[in-house]
């Protein structure tokens, strides 16, 4: 368009060329093709902000959905661990008082004695082993949304 205007112009400008022109004269017949190009270029800047600005939001949107997705898993790993430490460790507390319970009155017992611990360190292996569960469900968490992060600043 700014073209077409230009080519337009100079037709104009040729056709009268045989007429004494100032320098006024000039730039009066081309000043409507410096503002058409100051408005093609701020044109041109208003489409980089809002591809700019759509960027950012699309990136805070996928930044908002990494946070949701990580509380949700959060929220799992807490569930799932609540649940575990409610229907393991009472009863593992019931065995341990019963064991304890049963040493006190058997103490002189050796062989029982080796069975009680036998059992008591099959308690710690579960409730270690509920433990490392939340624990991995908590560093799994952090690698998934580490990913996610390490994605989003490359693009």
């Amino acid at each position: 368009m700014i073209y077409f205007y230009y080519l337009l112009t100079s037709i104009n400008f040729f056709k009268h060329s045989a007429e004494k022109q100032s320098v006024l004269d000039y730039f009066m017949q081309f000043d409507s093709l410096l503002f058409l190009w100051l408005a093609a270029a701020a044109l041109i800047q208003v489409q980089r902000y809002r591809k700019a600005a759509k960027t950012e939001q699309d990136n805070r949107h996928k930044m908002e959905r990494v946070l949701d997705r990580q509380q949700m898993y959060s929220q799992l790993a807490t569930d799932i661990t609540t649940l575990l430490q409610d229907n393991v460790n009472n009863p593992l507390a019931i065995i341990a008082v019963t064991t304890q319970e049963i040493r006190r009155r058997f103490q002189q017992d050796a062989e029982i004695m080796r069975w009680l611990d036998r059992i008591d360190g099959a308690m710690g292996r579960i409730h270690n082993t509920i433990r490392d569960i939340r624990t991995y469900e908590t560093q799994k968490m952090v690698d998934v949304s580490a990913k996610e992060l390490e994605e989003h600043r490359r693009s």
